[in-house]
């Protein structure tokens, strides 16, 4: 399956794994609502990674998709290019650390072996 990177952005997007900081992408949901006949998910379905399962119409305005198995197994392949390395996650967790203690360095984050297990979970 041949898909621009703005195809996999949205395919990432439908199912939650668009987050450079996430060491392993994990979907927590798999649909898009979207105005009929909207071009990019017209095509997404022509080429098998995505399927309408509720058209709009019927109290809805409008059509409902789900990524298919090809759909998500490109999402998921793709997370690797817009992952961070290592050392970026790490200063994010630092940061996002920081944020909550506030005079943390980031010298004692990397040495302190309070936080050994954030490091190693970034």
């Amino acid at each position: 399956m041949d898909l621009s990177s703005d195809q996999l952005h949205t395919l990432r997007h439908m199912l939650g794994i668009n987050t450079p900081t996430a060491r392993v992408p994990v979907p927590h949901r798999n649909y898009a609502a979207v105005n009929p006949g909207d071009t990019e998910f017209v095509e997404l379905e022509k080429v098998g990674a995505v399927e309408r399962y509720r058209k709009a119409g019927g109290g809805s305005e409008y059509d409902y998709y789900r990524c298919t198995e090809a759909g998500r197994a490109a999402a998921m392949a793709s997370h690797r290019s817009i992952r961070l390395t290592k050392p970026q996650r790490v200063y994010a967790k630092f940061l996002d650390v920081s944020d909550a203690l506030g005079d943390i360095t980031f010298k004692e984050f990397l040495t302190n072996p309070e936080y050994r297990e954030a490091r190693r979970a970034a």
